[in-house]
């Protein structure tokens, strides 16, 4: 009997171990699980108020064309939609501005993971930069969205935007976006998980008449990682990757 009641009692102490060890891989799995469900809802943009982000481009010769910064002024939270307020600001080579004195003021918003951009306003906000404070801006059309569930093989809407300034209209037309692929990448800010998306884009009016196919890495939580630009032959034209992020 004191034999059959001590090893009852082992396999109680086993049972017991088995179970903490089973609980503890449960809590693992269930945490791991919570973490990419996370991940995979966080947008393809930066939505980290007080973040600047900062980009480098060179040409296809290596040569910096410029310095771009991106800080995320504010977001604000208005039921299911997120709007983010965030300013642009190019400088050139020597740092100097290279378009207005001053960033540009622009915006996004998100829904359910979705990031919607308004290429109109975007080129009109550069454009109040440069122009007097009085001048007449107007803009129309032109909302870009970046679904929150892309994959491979998904091709997204086409985007048609109007600028106009001074009597003057600039057209943008942003066509066969497509998303290429899915893939990990390295930038002197870190590695990123991206989603690759390729789009055909013909800027016409102002003065600037130009026709370039880019493909653009996106990392979730972060947006855009890596910008190449092409000529409509695939010659590689300036590539632009994030240089650093952090907090002010």
């Amino acid at each position: 009997i004191q034999k059959k009641l001590v090893l009852s009692q082992d396999h109680m102490h086993i049972g017991n171990g088995l179970m903490k060890r089973l609980s503890y891989i449960l809590v693992i799995l269930v945490c791991a699980a919570a973490d990419m469900l996370g991940q995979e809802k966080a947008p393809y943009f930066c939505n980290e108020e007080d973040a600047v982000l900062e980009y480098i481009r060179t040409t296809a010769e290596g040569n910096v064309k410029w310095y771009h910064t991106m800080t995320i002024e504010e977001v604000q939270q208005e039921g299911d939609l997120t709007r983010i307020d965030y300013t642009s600001h190019i400088l050139n080579h020597k740092r100097k501005p290279y378009y207005g004195d001053e960033p540009a003021q622009l915006s996004a918003s998100i829904n359910q993971g979705s990031v919607t951009l308004d290429v109109a306003e975007s080129v009109a906000a550069v454009f109040r930069t440069m122009l007097p404070s009085g001048a007449k801006i107007t803009s129309s059309g032109g909302e870009s969205t970046l679904p929150s569930d892309m994959v491979p093989g998904d091709v997204l809407p086409d985007v048609h935007a109007s600028v106009k300034a001074l009597g003057l209209t600039m057209k943008v037309t942003v066509t066969e976006r497509k998303v290429l692929r899915i893939e990990t990448i390295t930038t002197p800010a870190g590695t990123f998980e991206c989603v690759v998306i390729r789009e055909r884009k013909v800027e016409k009016g102002m003065g600037r008449n130009r026709h370039t196919v880019a493909d653009t890495w996106y990392a979730r939580g972060i947006g855009m990682v890596r910008h190449d630009t092409y000529s409509p032959d695939m010659e590689l034209q300036t590539s632009e990757v994030l240089s650093s992020k952090m907090s002010r």
